[in-house]
């Protein structure tokens, strides 16, 4: 009887003095990291001379990285005056003079400075059917270039229908060191091309002229609508205005002059939109960059070895530690 009643009884001492060793093995721990950033404070010249060899491998690292990484861009594009086949094969050219490093095309022609190197550029329409069904197609055009198009993953389609879309996106790979400025040497490329210049200029002054012919058209619609109004020996409900040897009831002509205020508005509102063959739309955020901490070698390299000698010291230290108190066992 007694034997049972000591049974328990030792069974909880066991537990106690196993509860313990394990709270002085977790104090010891405790002190032992606490000694370990003691050292560390007191040994602050190895410290810093860590961050110092640190900071300088970072930025020897930065500047190898630098010279051989690169940037993407992704641009939105307006292409005006129905230029889109010749930006496309603009951009075909800049292609092949990456191929062949054509160094004195971009230093000449897209004045590219040497920093700025140029790896890859892309571009492709955002399709929207609306941009075709505005243009004047007939059902035999649009019939014919189904029947002649072979698609594959819808490129040839887009492809066919490249010149009617007004927005397209533009993809760039280039260096490092480049900024939006040199993606806006690239646009202004584009816009100086005499072609493109010529583009413009035929289709502004296109645009300038319909504006002012329908203009005058509303000015003369006014002194014959004012004419109508003011001469009483007019029937109003039946007077018909000969205009050109054509005839016309006062209400037709009031259409007439709503449509042609109607589209001075949407050229005025083109001319606007026009003023390049080629208009950056997003001009923000051209740069996809990485924002880690890993990407500034200068902070990385000094915090990574300082984690490495706090972490080697602590191994070290605990190795002896455990080794003399195996020895005391």
């Amino acid at each position: 009887m007694n034997n049972e009643n000591k049974k328990p009884h030792a069974e909880e001492i066991d537990i106690v003095v196993l509860l313990n060793k394990i709270k002085d093995l977790f104090l010891s721990v405790v002190l032992l990291l606490f000694r370990e950033i003691k050292n560390l404070i007191s040994g602050w010249r190895a410290l810093s001379a860590i961050i110092i060899v640190g900071a300088i491998l970072g930025a020897i690292a930065e500047n190898i990285f630098q010279e051989k990484s690169s940037k993407e861009a992704s641009v939105l594009l307006r292409i005006n005056f129905d230029a889109g086949n010749y930006v496309y094969d603009a951009i075909n050219l800049i292609n092949q003079k990456i191929e062949s490093e054509d160094e004195e095309f971009f230093l000449n022609d897209i004045r590219l400075g040497e920093e700025e190197t140029l790896y890859e550029i892309e571009i492709e329409p955002v399709v929207d059917l609306k941009d075709i069904l505005k243009e004047e197609i007939n059902a035999s055009e649009i019939r014919a270039l189904f029947e002649n198009l072979e698609f594959d993953d819808n490129v040839a389609m887009t492809q066919g229908f490249r010149s009617d879309y007004e927005y397209h996106i533009l993809d760039l790979e280039i260096s490092s060191l480049a900024t939006t400025k040199s993606v806006n040497k690239i646009i202004e490329y584009f816009n100086t091309n005499p072609l493109f210049v010529g583009l413009k200029e035929s289709k502004l002054k296109s645009i300038t002229n319909t504006i002012a012919n329908n203009e005058h058209t509303i000015k003369q619609i006014d002194k014959l609508l004012e004419y109508y109004s003011t001469n009483t020996r007019l029937e109003k409900s039946s007077s018909q205005l000969y205009i050109d040897n054509k005839t016309y009831l006062p209400n037709e002509l009031i259409k007439i002059k709503i449509d042609l205020e109607e589209q001075n508005e949407e050229l005025k509102g083109e001319r606007i939109l026009s003023e390049e063959t080629v208009m950056i739309v997003n001009d923000t955020n051209l740069f996809i960059e990485n924002q880690g901490i890993s990407d500034n070698k200068i902070i990385y390299y000094p915090a990574l070895l300082v984690l490495l000698f706090i972490t080697g010291s602590i191994l070290i230290r605990t190795y002896s530690y455990l080794d003399e108190l195996e020895g005391k066992m």
